[in-house]
């Protein structure tokens, strides 16, 4: 939360199980005067549901005091009418009041047409833990990922994963009608969770989930909006050949991942093709984790050629500065060979950085590529 010293009001949305509340909760202990609204409480949401403006009316009583309030509204997007309330609020108590408003997707908040306040509030992303917050045990990481109750505490984190799958991605984005056919989407989370780090063709997702592929299309759009995936398009200097191709998701987390693909039992050999990928996946996430963090406004894009040489990531951030490209090898000591992709993205953009993230216990270079160990790297692109 350190993006909210000085003063100001913020959304902050996450995946369940993130630790908003959790982070939050420690936040506002620094502020005298704090007033909580936690919409899962049933008795506080139904109250607010049918006056709207009681919760403005005891924000204003409150209000009365000299000191300056802090507003912490839990799960906004349960009761979107709210946030008009805290428009006026803000516009009215300028320097008096500031908001946090946490919720696990902004989706039903667009979709409704809700008062998003118009910048008068930071939007804030929060994820799972990353290796600049705790030390990573990685293959604890790769198999049961980085949530903070499962990677700290939880001692049967197959069984909370698979409960996770099947409550929140299943059940709980259905039941608050982000869908209409559960079937079909449950469907649709198996294959999305088979295809991670893949390029996808809507198409045939859709024949194998038996729907539209403007449906498929809208699902990966509602797994978007609850951070619950993240997209890498695939780079070109063209922005409409960058449209015209097919994109790649990456699950938020590998545990969820390995949840969603029924492989939490199965064992991680570490020569394996399945480490190789997971390995991947959990750096594509620490890269966007970090990004957001630290507010370093790279876009995320990916390249492949015709004959499926492919670089995992190219970061881009204008037009002015040389695109990084990332190649990411779950080995210890990538060689010339293994570097292919990088060389022949060179030979298009001549002014690349060329970078490889490993498991390597040393940086070295090999011409101009630079091979990192993973943290390193990641370091030395992100600051």
């Amino acid at each position: 939360m350190d993006s909210l010293k000085g003063g100001g009001s913020a959304f902050l949305f996450g995946p369940r199980g993130v630790g908003k509340t959790y982070l939050c909760r420690d936040y506002i202990q620094q502020f005298p005067l704090v007033h909580k609204v936690e919409l899962l409480n049933y008795e506080v949401y139904s109250r607010y549901l049918r006056q709207p403006d009681l919760f403005r009316k005891e924000i204003e009583n409150k209000l009365v005091e000299e000191k300056p309030l802090l507003v912490l509204i839990d799960e906004v997007q349960k009761l979107p009418s709210l946030l008009d309330e805290v428009h006026y609020l803000i516009e009215t108590y300028k320097n008096k009041v500031n908001f946090i408003l946490t919720g696990s997707s902004a989706r039903k908040l667009k979709r409704g047409g809700a008062n998003l306040l118009a910048g008068r509030a930071w939007s804030l992303k929060l994820h799972p833990l990353t290796h600049r917050e705790v030390k990573i045990d990685l293959e604890k990481a790769l198999v049961h990922g980085t949530l903070p109750a499962i990677y700290l505490d939880d001692k049967f984190p197959a069984r909370t994963l698979k409960a996770y799958v099947e409550t929140y991605l299943k059940e709980e984005i259905f039941q608050e009608a982000l869908v209409r056919r559960v079937e079909g989407f449950s469907r649709f989370i198996e294959i999305a969770g088979q295809m991670n780090s893949e390029p996808v063709n809507f198409t045939k997702i859709a024949r194998g989930c038996g729907v539209s592929d403007h449906t498929v299309q809208e699902y990966y759009s509602i797994l978007l909006d609850t951070l619950l995936v993240f997209r890498l398009d695939p780079w070109h200097h063209s922005v409409r050949k960058q449209i015209a191709q097919a994109p790649k998701f990456y699950f938020f987390d590998c545990g969820v991942l390995n949840a969603i693909r029924r492989e939490l039992n199965v064992e991680l050999n570490v020569q394996s093709y399945r480490y190789g990928k997971l390995f991947e996946t959990f750096i594509v996430q620490e890269l966007i984790r970090l990004n957001d963090y630290l507010e370093t406004d790279y876009q995320f894009h990916y390249w492949r050629t015709n004959t499926g040489l492919e670089v995992d990531v190219v970061l881009s951030r204008g037009a002015k500065e040389p695109v990084i490209a990332i190649e990411i090898k779950s080995n210890h000591s990538p060689m010339e060979q293994d570097l292919s992709a990088l060389r022949s993205f060179k030979s298009e953009n001549e002014n690349a950085i060329l970078v490889c993230f490993s498991n390597t216990p040393e940086a070295y270079s090999l011409g101009d590529i630079m091979i990192y160990p993973w943290q390193e790297g990641i370091k030395s692109v992100l600051g």
